[in-house]
């Protein structure tokens, strides 16, 4: 029987990489990153649509990919019949419960 060799012991983790990903990272001295992007820059720059796009397609979208994305993902948005259906019916109230029984039921569909 082989014996594995203790992991050194590194508080916070420190110098432990957790995984690897082309989609971000931290940069020492600049932060955040996503795809090369500060994200902070993003945040004050970018619209939703074009960071989701750059995480998913690894470059930012011209203009035309920007229309067609938008409304790619503004198609998959609507919620499925039965559930508008359903919240129709419910109380008029705020709560986590209420969520729960749209996303239940929303699996459903």
């Amino acid at each position: 029987m082989a014996t594995e060799k203790k992991p050194e012991y590194s508080p916070g983790l420190a110098g432990v990489i957790a995984g690897e990903t082309a989609i971000c990272w931290v940069d020492p001295n600049a932060g955040l990153m996503y795809r090369g992007y500060d994200i902070h820059e993003m945040a004050q720059k970018a619209s939703f649509e074009e960071v989701a796009y750059l995480l998913l397609n690894g470059e930012l979208p011209n203009g035309k990919q920007l229309v067609e994305f938008t409304q790619q993902i503004a198609a998959e948005r609507a919620l499925p019949g039965p559930v508008t259906e359903m919240l129709r019916l419910l109380p008029n109230t705020r709560t986590l419960r209420i969520q729960w029984i749209c996303c239940a039921r929303a699996s459903r569909c």
